[in-house]
């Protein structure tokens, strides 16, 4: 009978260890099947896609992002961790860096004419890196970047603008002699998102909107901005904060690390106040007529984003109030493509 009693315990610890084992291997695997990638991407902002060729004209971005960590400061580059370190990030988020190389082009309203026209900004050019930081969870989101590049002739925005026009046969910009002189610029940024609501409504189709808060600090473009966005689509909580409304940063790709695939349209809104902005005042040659930052601007943008597990594409519409006083047509329109790649 004790022998009997001694081979039954025997078996139930064998029973137990063997439950524990295959509980071991099948979380192992549903573990190591969690998505979670880095990505490149190729982002071009343009108003000749909208019939157009005037203001905020062009801007060509190169994107890497990677995939997320919960601790930073253990998996990212030297640089990247001594940052961290400095930032107020929270412990049990996920979190990402990037970094992006730029340039944006700023042209006036007739880009035929050799003289200079009253109401018009000035030829303007944005060569620039961009280093971001990041911590996202399903419901908020904090972003810190740190751009540092040239305006000016150095920027080669005109040599770029030039090329690109006679490549599609377009009418040649004549007054590249007249843009702001050169200087270094640099910049640091600090966006805030917050969930303010998440409902599923129909055919598993889910709907969020969320609070968008942003502040810039340099000598390029000093504001602060607050605004909001609406999207509707699949899987939102694991694409959240993917909405921006800042030039190349109209869909965030960063944080879709953890999201193996989704698709969502959205429509964003932001209103700021621009302090100064130096692609319309800084310094530039001799001149005869003198224009003026807008300081209360508004931006609407709206849009669709499609990604599977290897690739994505995200298709915008933005239209923005003038950004200078003397501005007569009173807004720009841009639209904007991003392709990127995962894995």
């Amino acid at each position: 009978m004790k022998q009997f009693q001694i081979n039954f315990d025997l078996s139930s610890v064998t029973v137990n260890v063997i439950a524990l084992c295959l509980a071991i291997i099948i979380n192992f695997s549903v573990t190591a099947q969690e998505y979670n990638s880095g990505s490149i991407s190729f982002n071009i902002d343009n108003d000749g896609l909208l019939g157009s060729d005037r203001g905020y004209s062009n801007g060509i971005f190169f994107k890497y992002h990677s995939d997320s960590v919960v601790n930073l400061e253990n998996f990212s580059p030297i640089a990247i961790q001594k940052v961290a370190k400095l930032l107020p990030l929270q412990q049990n988020t996920d979190k990402g860096w990037g970094v992006s190389l730029g340039q944006q082009i700023w042209t006036p309203d007739d880009i035929s004419s050799k003289i200079e026209l009253e109401n018009d900004r000035p030829y303007a050019g944005l060569l620039f890196v961009k280093a971001l930081v990041f911590e996202s969870s399903e419901n908020m989101a904090n972003k810190f970047s740190f751009m540092f590049g040239l305006v000016g002739p150095n920027a080669l925005a005109e040599e770029s603008q030039k090329a690109i026009h006679s490549l599609i046969g377009s009418k040649k910009p004549m007054g590249w002699q007249r843009q702001i002189e050169n200087q270094k610029v640099y910049n640091f940024s600090y966006e805030t998102q917050a969930l303010l609501l998440r409902e599923q409504v129909w055919n598993k189709q889910d709907c969020d909107v969320s609070f968008i808060g942003r502040v810039n600090i340099g000598n390029f473009q000093n504001e602060i901005a607050v605004g909001g966005a609406i999207r509707w689509g699949r899987v939102l909580n694991e694409s959240f904060a993917s909405v921006g409304l800042a030039p190349g940063n109209y869909i965030d790709v960063s944080v879709l690390s953890q999201s193996k695939s989704g698709q969502f349209s959205y429509l964003a809104l932001e209103g700021r106040y621009r302090f100064d902005d130096i692609t319309i005042d800084g310094a530039r040659p001799e001149h005869v007529f003198n224009v003026n930052t807008q300081h209360w601007q508004s931006t609407l943008s709206s849009g669709f984003v499609f990604y599977k597990e290897s690739w994505g594409v995200a298709l915008s519409v933005i239209a923005s109030s003038s950004d200078y006083k003397e501005d007569i047509r009173h807004y720009n329109a841009t639209a904007s493509v991003e392709v990127f790649w995962r894995g």
